[in-house]
């Protein structure tokens, strides 16, 4: 898909003007709909905490006035007096006990125990009852005589109820007051303080569930709540219901208000799917028009094309009508100026290639006068040889090899040819200098098949017997080769005068025309730099106690480079 696209320029318009109509709308909306999430969250989040705090602060008022009725029954006198003497059937107490509990009468049922028996009660059809006094809650109560205490427990047949008791220790005749609250007061406290969509549950410090109410009281809840609990994970864990925590103060219970989500998945699922069908307009809408806004675009870039196509199949009179003054316009106008330079330049061409082609015939022939003397020194070597005189026969044989290797038409032999073609050099001129110097080479075998550029180490070689030794009347010139990683390192050394400052300093500028009057060094350098790049070339240094070292570097190859290679193919 997207090589389809890239292979058009209007195409490419038309998908970036969609991309550019399409994506704001997606990113603007999908963070307009999160935004607008968070919002409505922390909304109701505030709104369900402040609930939170009602139902819990309704729950801790009902439990400070349980407590405040037992502490008015435990100062009543009536109360006192009768638990002093025992059981008795008097209606100042029974009137007594109505009046400190007219305040939760409704909400609870209230007992006065006398030991384990009940003697007094606002239950209505009062019948005996009795409370173990080695457990429970009035085992509790002796323990901690002057504290309130508070206690669930299941109550029922099959245990299926909780209830909660609040008592305390009247230390008159072992009295205790009990006020029992079950589910049913539980939820006349609470009434109308929750919507029946939302979940209460009032644990006690077992997690054992005391009351429950609501859409969302429900066990598959209470048990996620408790396992959060148990984990000590956070109350939010693997639930899709919000959930607040509050602990009902002094009594060892905990509130657990849930509430659903204030966006449920439907409506944020048909919210996204309206941004979509949105976006789905958007892309409708501005597809049509970037459809025509990118043709008219990309018009010109047409004609450019088309125009641009004919030419490289050879059409050189391609031109681009267009009446446009923007870019287009111009771009237009550099092609047809283009086409007509072009033109001209072939034009050019051609008869550049018509001299060219003469040059090439002319330089041909002139190949023949190095032939000639060639074949001429031949000759002398001969009849120097016929007449025994064999130094005469060893010059021109030299010489013969020398003009033999210089019009060959490779410009690169092997490392070995160019050390034959040296010892030729050098028989010669130790002949001239009458012996007054002698050569060494220190080749390793491995490195003689390395190819180079022909006649680079002849100049250098020269220049150390020429100016080098001058004047020496026991010199010597030393060619040693090795390989460094990748490269060929040659050093021709000299025991001669040294390399001045001056030329050290001209050398390494590389700066040809400086170097105009040293063409040996200049010619050598230039061409391995030519052949192999900036990197290599030739350096120079003078030896710490007499002579100079001239190092040449270059690659460690065993063809000519491809480039070189296919210009020597093309011109043979």
């Amino acid at each position: 898909m997207l090589s389809y696209i890239n292979k058009s320029y209007r195409r490419q318009l038309l998908m970036s003007f969609i991309l550019l109509s399409v994506i704001p709308l997606l990113v603007s909306g999908i963070l307009l709909l999160m935004l607008f999430r968070i919002h409505v969250q922390q909304d109701f989040a505030e709104k369900d905490m402040q609930q939170e705090r009602l139902i819990s602060g309704k729950l801790e008022d009902s439990f400070r006035t349980f407590r405040k009725v037992i502490l008015e029954i435990e100062k009543d006198a009536d109360i006192e007096k009768a638990l002093r003497r025992g059981h008795v059937q008097s209606s100042n107490v029974y009137a007594a006990l109505y009046r400190e509990t007219g305040t939760i009468r409704d909400i609870s049922v209230v007992d006065i125990y006398a030991g384990d028996k009940c003697i007094y009660t606002t239950d209505r059809g009062h019948t005996i009852k009795t409370l173990p006094k080695d457990f429970g809650i009035l085992a509790r109560a002796d323990q901690n005589p002057d504290e309130i205490q508070v206690e669930t427990f299941y109550e029922g047949l099959f245990m299926r109820d909780m209830t909660l008791q609040i008592a305390k220790k009247i230390n008159a005749n072992e009295g205790y007051v009990v006020i029992t609250v079950k589910k049913e007061n539980l939820m006349k406290i609470l009434n109308g303080m929750y919507s029946g969509n939302d979940g209460v549950f009032l644990l006690n410090r077992f997690y054992e569930p005391l009351f429950e109410s609501g859409n969302l009281g429900n066990q598959e809840n209470l048990q996620a709540i408790r396992t959060n609990l148990f984990r000590r994970q956070h109350l939010q864990e693997n639930m899709n219901v919000n959930v607040y925590c509050h602990p009902i103060e002094t009594t060892g219970l905990i509130l657990f208000y849930l509430t659903p989500p204030a966006l449920n998945e439907n409506i944020y699922s048909t919210m996204l799917r309206v941004l979509l069908l949105l976006a789905v307009l958007a892309i409708l809408v501005s597809a049509f028009l970037a459809g025509y806004v990118s043709n008219y675009l990309s018009r010109p870039i047409r004609k450019l094309n088309g125009a641009m196509r004919d030419f490289r199949h050879g059409n050189l009179q391609a031109h681009i009508a267009t009446e446009r003054d923007d870019e287009f316009g111009e771009l237009s106008e550099g092609f047809n100026k283009t086409t007509v330079q072009i033109r001209h330049m072939m034009e050019e061409r051609v008869r550049q290639q018509k001299e060219l082609n003469a040059t090439e015939i002319a330089m041909v022939q002139a190949q023949l006068n190095p032939h000639f003397l060639y074949n001429t020194l031949d000759t002398i070597k001969w009849v120097a040889k016929a007449h025994h005189v064999p130094e005469i026969a060893m010059l021109v044989e030299n010489l013969s090899k020398l003009l033999r290797r210089s019009i060959s038409g490779s410009s690169f032999v092997t490392l070995q040819d160019a050390l034959d073609v040296l010892e030729s050099y050098c028989a010669i001129e130790e002949f001239r200098f009458e012996d007054t110097f002698s050569c060494e080479i220190e080749v390793p075998e491995e490195l003689m098949n390395c190819v180079l550029p022909k006649l680079i180490l002849q100049p250098v070689v020269e220049n150390a017997i020429i100016h080098g030794l001058d004047g020496v009347t026991d010199g010597l010139v030393k060619i040693t080769a090795c390989r460094k990683g990748d490269d060929v390192e040659i050093r021709v050394m000299d025991n001669g005068h040294g390399i001045t400052d001056d030329m050290l300093k001209l050398l390494a500028s590389h700066d040809q025309k400086k170097l105009k009057g040293h063409l040996g060094f200049t010619n050598v350098d230039t061409i391995l730099r030519l052949y192999y790049g900036e990197e290599y070339g030739l350096k120079a240094r003078r030896l710490p106690e007499v002579g100079t070292e001239v190092l040449l570097r270059f690659p460690y190859a065993l063809e000519a480079p491809k480039e070189v290679s296919a210009e020597i193919h093309k011109n043979s």
